[in-house]
């Protein structure tokens, strides 16, 4: 039966020397993914100005699966939307996109 880190682990594994400006992470071993993801979701929008958190499952260091969230603030959430509503307009144009990917025609090689 796995036992329930306190949320004081979480936030010890995303803090370190990180530069102004710079987007705070929170990274964790894949394990119980709900409940690794609710508590980067509730830690994330513990932080100043964060108004939405962007999460992804990335290859880590040694092969395994991580989740990796990041807080939005105001002016990132407002450049996400920009991205979404781009990749709309690709797919309006006959690009097909599923959020962020798009499959791009291939290159035509030069003569």
């Amino acid at each position: 039966m796995a036992t329930k880190k306190p949320q004081s682990d979480l936030a010890k594994k995303g803090e370190g020397a990180i530069p102004d400006g710079a987007l705070k992470q929170y990274v964790t071993p894949l394990v119980a993914m709900e409940a690794q993801v609710g508590g980067h979701v509730i830690h994330a929008l513990q932080q100043e100005n964060t108004v939405a958190v962007l999460t992804t499952v990335v290859p880590g260091p040694t092969g395994a699966q991580c989740i990796v969230s990041v807080g939005l603030d105001a002016e990132r959430m407002d450049q996400v939307q920009e991205l979404l509503s781009a990749s709309q307009t690709k797919a309006q144009e006959g690009i097909p996109c599923v959020g962020f990917h798009c499959l791009l025609p291939k290159r035509q090689e030069e003569a």
